[in-house]
């Protein structure tokens, strides 16, 4: 069963980000909210109620069942030669890091704020990465917005959003709202 929650501002990025590559042919498949992982089973208890005339047994739980569900899996084209300069199987030894690391072309992807304000992000590396790695051999991609998009490109359908729109003290309307490269897809391929 799929997560119903609200997708927040960031997955919307990471989802047109996702459909760029797509439409490039670069990746073969986006699943938001992939089955989950189910890292703990619950634990009941068995309680004696006892009545006038007879007992019954209820079940009473003790701790509940730990699930967890990522915001994205994604598939990577194997054919297209350029998907090399975004991820790399987990198995292989790169000479430098991409941006996500993969299982067989398969890349699971938890997304993030540059901002954490509620210290999600420690929770996340220190909790549910690593139990999610230990037991099932699946590394998350913990991928910050707009971290993303200085290290690679900022997808067409949303450069807009990274200008100002109207001018205020310390910048003008038409301004960068940050201060790395902006890069398009084919800018990224090609430079």
């Amino acid at each position: 069963m799929a997560n119903t929650r609200e997708i927040s501002k960031e997955e919307e990025y990471m989802k047109i980000y996702f459909e760029e590559l797509l439409e490039a042919g670069i990746i073969s498949k986006i699943i938001y909210q992939p089955t989950p992982f189910s890292l703990f089973g619950k634990i009941t208890y068995m309680l004696e109620k006892k009545l006038k005339t007879k007992s019954n047994f209820i079940s009473k739980t003790l701790i509940n069942d730990h699930i967890y569900t990522s915001d994205f899996k994604v598939i990577w084209n194997k054919e297209i030669p350029v998907s090399s300069k975004f991820h790399r199987d987990m198995m292989d030894v790169p000479c430098e890091l991409p941006p996500f690391l993969s299982h067989n072309n398969e890349c699971w992807i938890e997304v993030k704020s540059w901002w954490d304000n509620n210290n999600m992000t420690r929770l996340f590396t220190s909790r549910t990465q690593p139990w999610v790695y230990q037991k099932f051999g699946i590394y998350v991609n913990l991928i910050k917005v707009p971290d993303i998009f200085k290290e690679t490109f900022i997808p067409t359908k949303i450069l807009d959003d990274f200008y100002y729109k109207v001018g205020g003290k310390k910048f003008n309307k038409g301004d960068k709202k940050y201060k790395f490269e902006y890069r398009t897809l084919n800018e990224y391929l090609n430079g």
